[in-house]
């Protein structure tokens, strides 16, 4: 399996929260092979058993399946749209772009944007998407036949390979977990694991976690680590908050994450030379484990980013080497039981 072309396949496949139908059924597609047993619940998670061991312990590696998108929240009768962000979208980069428009069938419009000469200097037109519009370029009458409130908009942008094995495209937050996940599953296949092993591919992470929240409750697992991506050192950024793209995975520190898993994944890193990262954080994580770890009476948890440059943008940046990395690690961990509850 190519991890560039599983990558491809996965951006291509539109899916904003709540809408992730179309990637949970190629999910389970790219995964059948793998599992033993794949589920795509009401929420549209995708919930897929590695094996029907009955161990004690029950392992559930998760990452979001939904991507950042927008919707329409009304039709104008001069074929204008408004908008508002599901996700947090990037609003500089949205004025003079095109995006795809998922109505009855797809089409593409322009979302407006100021000439620079009629540009005041107190307007901030770009800080919130509401105060984006999109051009159609069709009559009112027309399109309100097309196009209706609460459809989907995404960043008309398509996967393209860079030089040294990047690549570039909207929504790898987070089809660059959902490919970890499913290259983990395919190098564990031949192996034989001591505990149960969970896949969660969960759903709606962009608005509160709502997918994760609802399928780990009911798995109960005894631990768990969520991999999503996080931020790669990029020109202007905080460099404190950053790691290096190329350079493996970020493993978090936290205090609402366990110390016991965090140390585990880090000796693994270094005991079979896997390159990583340390991300600290000194109170939550923004990501799914701040839900998993709440669970019921509580779920110790870990987490593992991949590093990607310009996060919420059409030019989502990685490296895949640091998709292998992070999958090589977690099967590490599997293979060798999680933590110990002495």
């Amino acid at each position: 399996m190519m991890v560039s072309d599983l990558l491809f396949r996965l951006c291509d496949t539109l899916s904003g929260a709540g809408n992730e139908e179309k990637i949970a059924n190629l999910i389970k597609k790219e995964i059948q092979n793998f599992s033993k047993e794949i589920i795509i619940d009401k929420n549209k998670n995708v919930i897929c058993h590695l094996n029907n061991t009955n161990a004690k312990k029950h392992i559930l590696i998760e990452a979001h399946i939904d991507q950042i998108s927008m919707v329409i929240t009304a039709v104008d009768d001069n074929g204008f749209l408004n908008i508002s962000s599901c996700g947090g979208v990037d609003c500089r980069v949205l004025p003079g772009s095109t995006v795809l428009i998922c109505g009855k069938k797809i089409i593409t419009g322009i979302v407006c944007t100021t000439p620079p000469h009629l540009i005041e200097k107190k307007d901030k037109d770009f800080e919130k998407t509401e105060n984006l519009i999109i051009d159609t370029g069709i009559s009112g009458e027309k399109l309100k036949n097309i196009v209706s409130v609460g459809d989907y908009v995404y960043f008309d942008a398509k996967p393209e390979k860079l030089l040294d094995n990047k690549i570039t495209a909207p929504g790898l937050d987070n089809r660059a977990g959902v490919a970890v996940l499913i290259r983990c599953a395919q190098m564990l296949k031949a192996e034989k694991i001591d505990c149960s092993v969970t896949l969660l591919f969960s759903a709606q992470e962009e608005i509160n976690s709502l997918g994760a929240k609802t399928a780990i409750f009911d798995l109960d697992p005894t631990e768990a680590i969520a991999v999503d991506v996080s931020f790669a050192k990029q020109p202007n950024n905080l460099e404190e908050r950053c790691s290096d793209l190329s350079h493996g995975p970020m493993i978090g520190i936290a205090p609402s994450l366990s110390r016991s898993i965090s140390n585990k994944i880090t000796k693994l890193a270094e005991q079979n030379n896997i390159p990583y990262q340390l991300e600290i954080m000194s109170s939550l994580t923004g990501t799914t484990a701040d839900s998993l770890t709440v669970s019921k009476g509580g779920i110790p948890c870990g987490l593992l980013s991949v590093p990607l440059r310009y996060m919420h943008s059409p030019v989502e940046v990685i490296d895949c080497n640091d998709i292998e990395f992070t999958a090589k690690l977690l099967c590490m961990y599997i293979l060798t039981g999680g933590i110990d509850y002495e």
